[in-house]
């Protein structure tokens, strides 16, 4: 492993951590410069727990006061984001374009953190992250800043159409179901991410990153469909799903595979 390699992964390691600590404390309304607490009983962590890695490696896995453990999902968030960091860098080599899509894949996997645990894509996140994206627009190796632009005003067409057509299907979902459905598939937050996938992503790229989006959805439905009917039988209609983490799979899918996903369908088509 060469040096450049070993310090991109320690930075994506840190960056990890600091995704798990957003995503832990935003959705509770608390500012990033909050010290790491307990889920469970809000007692403050120790200084070793602070990055979850090490909480287990040096025996710091659970809290002091009520004996929770250290959640899974930091864990994976921490060795996932090294990954993506080096396979970032051994496509692009370093870069403004590598910063920068390294900066949009920590973005997209807070999102993903935030949307599974708690159905929530905050502003706070998105609106600074769309800021980002629009002047990384005028930076981008693999898109013109016009089909940047272009593709973050049709994520936002597109996503914003979505969630109207949402609230009043909702309310005819509930009236079917006999109960009142509190969520609904889209909220404003996923109109926000929409256009940021659509800035990272451009045109025609952003239309390939929703196809994927529904495809995946509509298989990971079906997968959750039939183990909460078949496997558990405790299936209840219309149980809504985050939308986010589809969405995000499609935008990374074409910021880094796009030409080559345009390429190959170009090919198919002539």
């Amino acid at each position: 492993m060469s040096i450049e390699t070993f310090v991109y992964a320690l930075i994506g390691w840190l960056v990890g951590v600091f995704i798990n600590h957003a995503a832990d404390v935003l959705p509770r309304r608390m500012g990033l410069g909050a010290s790491p607490r307990c889920a469970f009983c809000d007692t403050p962590r120790s200084q070793l727990a602070w990055s979850t890695v090490i909480g287990y490696l040096t025996a710091h896995r659970a809290c002091p006061e009520c004996g929770a453990p250290l959640p899974l999902r930091s864990v994976i968030v921490e060795l996932l984001m090294p990954a993506i960091f080096v396979g970032l860098l051994w496509r692009y080599g370093p870069s403004v374009h590598l910063g920068l899509l390294s900066l949009y894949s920590a973005i997209l996997i807070l999102v993903t953190v935030t949307d599974l645990e708690h159905h929530l894509i905050q502003h706070v996140i998105m609106a600074p992250a769309i800021l980002l994206a629009t002047a990384g627009a005028f930076f981008n190796h693999d898109l013109t800043w016009r089909r940047a632009l272009l593709g973050g005003a049709t994520g936002f067409v597109s996503l914003y159409a979505m969630f109207l057509f949402a609230q009043p299907m909702s309310a005819l979902l509930g009236r079917l179901s006999g109960r009142e459905i509190s969520e609904v598939p889209f909220g404003f937050g996923d109109v926000t991410l929409g256009t940021f996938v659509g800035l990272i992503t451009g045109l025609p790229g952003f239309f390939f990153a929703l196809f994927i989006t529904l495809l995946s959805a509509g298989l990971a439905a079906l997968v959750y469909l039939f183990v909460r009917a078949v496997v558990q039988r405790r299936y209840s209609l219309f149980t809504p799903i985050p939308y986010g983490p589809f969405l995000v799979l499609g935008g990374f899918v074409m910021m880094v595979y796009g030409t080559e996903v345009l390429q190959w369908y170009i090919g198919r088509a002539i």
